[in-house]
């Protein structure tokens, strides 16, 4: 799961003597091929980035915060169910404002956000219902979601990259070797799979390895936009990605 800390998704960066833990993710180190995207973030307003498991949509948002956007920025991962108020109560101790009662802490959050011009990154947004509470009068948001959600803003949905500059090679070369062997192995094995997708027991029966360690290997593969996730269940290789793949295996 992409940028997920131990405080349980919320990161902030800015000049309030906030904890580390807070930052934002490191924008990815390799990043090709989404240059007309990335143009197409603006500050003020919301802006979603759609698009299927591991496209890219964590790492356009990322790049764009680093690059384009200045001043304080929060970044909450909303891959972890919880409760709107306990998440906003732990947002607003992160502000340094403690003891808000759980009725007014939408306020609360939003007020803080406009008053202070924090820009918002909302990642891995399932629904709208779970956007629209941290939603300032005005701003700078970035919602990242693999659905096509009605947020009232712009919406840039990104598809699998192509390599007709044949930029997609390199960058593909610039992510395998800073695999693991691990996930490095399975990315190589799991290319050569005769459908066109597979879940964790037959990844795992390929690789010879358990199930629960395969899985987290999958999932870091997907993270690094070498796998997508096709369904709730499966997983499967974008064609110029298993061509890759199975490049390596021959090489190795």
């Amino acid at each position: 799961m992409a940028g997920r800390n131990a405080a349980g998704g919320i990161r902030f960066r800015g000049s309030h003597g906030i904890s580390a833990q807070f930052l934002p993710p490191a924008p990815p180190k390799h990043f090709v091929g989404r240059l007309r995207e990335l143009e197409q973030l603006r500050p003020n307003g919301v802006t979603l980035v759609s698009g299927p498991a591991g496209v890219g949509k964590t790492a356009l948002a990322l790049r764009w915060l680093h690059d384009r956007c200045s001043g304080d920025q929060l970044y909450l991962d909303l891959t972890v169910r919880e409760p709107v108020e306990l998440r906003l109560g732990r947002l607003l101790r992160a502000l340094r404002l403690n003891d808000v009662p759980a009725e007014d802490r939408v306020a609360a959050f939003r007020s803080i956000v406009l008053k202070q011009k924090i820009t918002l990154l909302l990642d891995n947004a399932s629904s709208a219902d779970q956007v629209t509470p941290f939603l300032p009068a005005s701003g700078t948001v970035v919602v990242t979601s693999r659905s096509s959600l009605d947020l009232g803003g712009a919406e840039i949905a990104l598809d699998p990259l192509t390599d007709e500059t044949g930029s997609l090679a390199p960058l593909l070369d610039l992510s395998y070797v800073e695999l693991p062997e691990r996930q490095a192995r399975l990315y190589r094995l799991c290319a050569w799979h005769p459908g066109t997708h597979f879940d964790v027991p037959e990844a795992a029966a390929i690789a010879g390895e358990s199930e629960c360690d395969v899985e987290d290997a999958l999932d870091d593969l997907v993270e690094k936009a070498l796998l997508t996730e096709v369904g709730d269940t499966a997983f499967g290789f974008h064609d110029l990605v298993r061509a890759h793949a199975r490049a390596k295996r021959q090489i190795g």
